[in-house]
């Protein structure tokens, strides 16, 4: 095969660039001038601008391309920005619902409290309550050093919830009234119907009633669903200063049964309180017409 002779193709290459440039000067001219181009010029016209649209076409398919890329980008940032302000939004209003929650709580403690008067109590905080032992004890933020003994009388959101079991320092543990092991130191309490009085023992809590269970109702006594039940203040507990103080709000009647000895009701309390959601507790230490 013969050598490609490299001067030729110079010469070639510069004859075809020449006549490139004067097809698109000749062109440019007649484009300026007024008159028709002549069937040459038109041929050369037309080859020009197919060789504009070879050369030009990827440099546009490029620049697309970059566009599009860049939209995209700017696309992903916008939504990752989104994304950002919605969990904030989020979060914020999760951070409003716990503030209001604990505002109307603390409105609850503020009118409970109005109604203690008669008693010395204890303000405390929950501290810890463990999500394996939810409905059966807490810690909240009193202790010995408040004055607190075992057997008080717990209150919250209107009602009352359990016992002082375990005195620290500066803590102590309640049981709750909801709790599934039972009520170690049941709680003397009171009916109040449209006639006399009717007093029994709340013994335990029915988690599928979600209600309190009074037992020792006489078989006689006549109450009806919604009367409200109080502590009696009757009897005496361990470790308590005078035994529970009566009149403390416990719940409502919800319903009643024969009890299993058939010689006595059983009744169902509605519990006063939210036993779910306590934040804030009163501890009942005595009344203050009995020190």
């Amino acid at each position: 095969m013969k050598k490609i002779n490299l001067s030729k193709l110079i010469i070639i290459a510069l004859i075809i660039i020449i006549a490139a440039m004067s097809a698109i000067f000749i062109s440019a001219k007649n484009f300026k001038s007024s008159r028709n181009p002549s069937a040459m010029t038109q041929t050369i016209n037309d080859g020009t601008s197919f060789v504009d649209r070879v050369l030009v076409a990827p440099i546009h398919f490029v620049q697309d391309k970059a566009n599009e890329l860049s939209n995209l980008m700017d696309t992903y940032q916008q939504n990752q920005s989104l994304k950002t302000q919605l969990a904030k939004s989020k979060d914020d209003d999760n951070k409003l619902s716990g503030l209001e929650s604990e505002n109307k709580e603390l409105k609850k403690a503020l009118k409970l409290q109005e109604t203690l008067t008669d008693y010395q109590t204890v303000a405390a905080n929950v501290i810890t309550r463990e999500p394996s032992s939810w409905n059966d004890t807490l810690v909240i933020d009193s202790g010995s050093k408040d004055g607190l003994t075992t057997g008080m009388i717990v209150m919250a959101n209107g009602g009352v919830v359990g016992r002082v079991t375990q005195v620290n320092k500066n803590s102590s543990k309640v049981a709750l009234l909801s709790s599934s092991k039972g009520i170690d130191n049941k709680i003397p309490v009171r009916i109040e119907s449209d006639g006399s009085p009717i007093y029994g023992i709340l013994s335990s809590y029915d988690s599928q009633q979600q209600a309190y269970v009074v037992k020792n109702i006489d078989s006689e006594g006549k109450f009806k669903n919604g009367d409200s039940v109080f502590t009696s203040g009757l009897g005496t507990n361990s470790g308590s200063q005078g035994g529970t103080p009566s009149g403390l709000l416990i719940g409502k009647v919800i319903g009643e049964k024969q009890d299993s000895d058939g010689l006595g009701k059983m009744v169902y309390i509605k519990p006063e309180t939210n036993l779910y959601d306590i934040r804030f507790v009163f501890v009942v230490k005595s009344k203050i017409d009995g020190q």
